[in-house]
């Protein structure tokens, strides 16, 4: 089974808790990152954050459907593949890190599963534009650049 991973880093004009606050608004990433189509939030922990949600996301190989577990930190998020239909493992993260009272260092990683039949340069393609457009999305959706 092949596994393909990504990271980058971006820097955000925006306050590290506005920025966490975006991030952890699971149910709202469609707004900011394009492959993303529908998020439904199937369980929140006791502060109200997205536990457990199911994400149906498009890419250049096909649709996708697959429920993620969510864990918070003060620094960022992450989460975990629970079910997938074209993946069989997700784990990715935020890391955040406060530049000064107005700006956020922003690190995304993501390392992805799968048993699609795709060559290796086609697969690391197409994580690495999903990472980009992850972090792009989020910036521009909170600095506007």
């Amino acid at each position: 089974m092949p596994t393909d991973e990504a990271s980058r880093t971006v820097l955000i004009h925006a306050p590290v808790d506005r920025v966490l606050a975006t991030i952890r608004d699971v149910a709202h990433q469609p707004d900011w990152v394009e492959e993303i189509k529908t998020v439904d939030v199937l369980e929140s922990d006791a502060d109200g954050r997205a536990a457990l949600a199911r994400v149906t996301a498009s890419a250049p190989v096909g649709t996708d459907e697959y429920t993620l577990a969510y864990q918070h930190r003060d620094d960022g998020m992450s989460w975990s593949l629970v079910k997938g239909r074209l993946q069989t493992g997700q784990d990715a993260s935020y890391a955040l890190r406060a530049v000064d009272p107005g700006s956020t260092e922003v690190r995304f990683d993501l390392r992805i599963s799968h048993n699609l039949p795709l060559p290796g340069f086609l697969r690391r393609k197409v994580i690495g534009d999903l990472v980009d457009h992850n972090v792009n999305g989020l910036k521009r959706h909170l600095d506007g650049s």
